[in-house]
This record gives structure tokens, sequence and C-alpha cells, in this order.
């Protein structure tokens, strides 16, 4: 099982961003709403799994208060539309996240900032490699061409030796 969640584990998995965001929104669910009959998603059916954060609809319970009391439950869930409700209070939180200045933006910035540096760091590394190998090729150069001297005179000195002791 655990392998299976791995697997199926997003890129963001235990990003504090994402993390800040799940709360927000669960604390809003949480909360409820401070006005009217129902202070709770819970009172008319639907309870948020701790573990996952998903919700779970009790449909009998729901279907029940919806027919004895739809306005205690649209006050719940959208309240004024500008403050109250817990739907108009998510809203108003995520709209705080996607704003310029919000959690998301600034995320965005420091991956872009890091972004930079790591390809900076990236060029000055590879340039530096660039370097290295260019200086170690010229100078293998110059000792093969070495070499090839020393090979040279070698054939000569040898070839003078022999002669010498062939008179």
């Amino acid at each position: 099982m655990l392998k299976h969640k791995i697997k199926n584990n997003g890129a963001l998995l235990g990003d504090s961003v994402v993390r800040t965001i799940q709360s927000g929104i669960r604390a809003q669910f949480a909360n409820g709403a401070s006005d009217g009959a129902f202070k709770t998603l819970n009172e008319i059916g639907i309870k948020q799994d701790g573990t996952t954060g998903k919700l779970k609809i009790d449909d009998d319970k729901l279907k029940k208060v919806l027919n004895e009391n739809t306005a205690s439950v649209r006050e719940l869930l959208v309240g004024d539309g500008k403050e109250t409700g817990i739907t108009t209070k998510i809203a108003t939180e995520v709209k705080g996240y996607l704003a310029d200045d919000g959690i998301i933006d600034s995320a965005q910035d420091s991956i872009n900032a890091t972004l930079k540096k790591l390809t900076k760091q990236y060029l000055s590394v590879s340039a530096s490699i660039d370097d290295t190998v260019a200086r170690y090729t010229a100078q293998f150069t110059q000792l093969d061409t070495m070499m090839s001297k020393l090979n040279n005179t070698s054939t000569y000195l040898s070839q003078q030796f022999t002669a010498m002791s062939n008179s």
C-alpha cells in the first residue's frame, strides 16, 4: 500500500505552500459560521475526513436538513456573500492565496529566483569544466608533440649508434 501511495504522490507533496493552503481551507471548514441556525457543516451532514481532507456526505441527514430548513443551510454555506458563510470565507481565503502578493505568487517568485541562481551556477561550473578540458587538451597535445620528438630523437640516436658500431 505504501508503494502505491508513493507512486501516486505528486511533485508538490510536502510543499509548505500547499500545506498552508490546505490548512487555511480546512480551518474555514472547521470554523464554520458564527451566525444562523447551523454553525458547522457537520450539523447538516457534511463531515471532513481529518486525514485526507475529503468531504463525506450523509445523504439522509443533508436531505432532511434541506427539506426542513433550506434558508439556514444557505446562510451556513453562503452567508451574506461578503463576509459570512463557509463558502464565502473559503473564496476570500483562496483569493488571498491567488492575489499578486499572495502566497502562491511569493512561492513562484522564490522558485524563479532559485532557478536563476541555479542556472548561473550551472553556467559557471560548465564554463569551468570547458576551461579545464581545453587546458588538458592543450597539455596532452604538447605532451604528444614532445613524445613524438623524443621518439624521433631516439630513432636517430639508435641509427647513429648502430652506424658507429658497424664502422
